[in-house]
């Protein structure tokens, strides 16, 4: 599993698309390979109407230059998170196989934003946990500085009026 780059990966200024899938998504550079080789492919084909977007297992392995296994298992993350759908195809002969294809746009940016958004509700509820335990943190250490003080008072004017 990918460790994820720190949040100020999306704040900078030079931040890339690429960045916000990581952080969201939390893809590996080849789940990212090849969702955008998937995304790229469907839409140079929807361009040309040359029907049929969906690639092969293999097809894709050969296309990112990864051994078959590697590749499923990063399909199998992106339809797991419903980036990537993944269709049974019949041989008439008998049989059949499974294609790969980018969900369509607007699906895609529709989930985007809610992740963004659940990532902003995140945020904010940190930032309150954050404010609450600083309060209790420097109330805390007020209590514990006032009952020093309080302790030193005692101890001196036990001594003083020994």
């Amino acid at each position: 599993m990918p460790s994820l780059p720190p949040v100020n990966a999306l704040t900078r200024m030079n931040a890339t698309v690429k960045d916000l899938f990581i952080q969201l998504y939390d893809l590996s550079p080849l789940d990212l390979e090849i969702l955008f080789m998937l995304i790229g492919r469907n839409h140079s084909k929807n361009n040309n109407n040359n029907g049929d977007e969906s690639m092969t297992l293999d097809e894709v392995s050969k296309e990112v230059d990864r051994d078959r296994s590697t590749t499923f298992r990063s399909l199998q993350k992106l339809v797991s998170l419903g980036l990537c759908v993944k269709e049974t195809k019949t041989i008439k002969e008998g049989g059949y196989y499974h294609v790969y294809s980018p969900v369509d746009m607007q699906t895609f940016k529709v989930e985007t934003e809610k992740r963004v958004k659940e990532l902003q509700k995140s945020l904010d509820r940190l930032l309150k946990k954050f404010e609450a335990d600083m309060h209790k943190a420097i109330s805390s250490m007020y209590e514990k500085n006032n009952n020093i003080v309080q302790d030193y008072i005692l101890l001196f004017l036990l001594i003083y009026y020994k």
